[in-house]
């Protein structure tokens, strides 16, 4: 019974690491208008909420745009470089956002 107990201390204790040290898209503070300006990210999110909020309705691609320009401008500091690149390509960069 003890062991019990301990083990599940330890396990609470690694999920309120894990949420701790996990930065989420909000924690990274608009990473993409360090490399892209303002007009650039309005793009990007806009094409991206446009194709989809097919899929997930509006409200869920907008916090996944808002998520999946950051994190894509982190890996495309060159706007342009973005705009070659491959959908799939896109959105294996993001696949963390939800």
């Amino acid at each position: 019974m003890k062991n019990k107990i301990i083990l599940a201390g330890l396990a609470g204790i690694l999920i309120l690491a894990a949420i701790i040290i996990t930065p989420s898209c909000k924690t990274i503070a608009r990473a993409a208008a360090k490399y892209w300006t303002n007009k650039q990210i309005r793009e990007f999110v806009g094409k991206c909420e446009d194709k989809s909020s097919l899929l997930l309705g509006s409200e869920n691609a907008k916090k996944y745009c808002d998520c999946a320009v950051d994190v894509v401008a982190e890996k495309y500091r060159n706007y342009e470089d973005v705009k070659k690149a491959s959908l799939t390509d896109v959105l294996k960069i993001a696949r963390d956002c939800k």
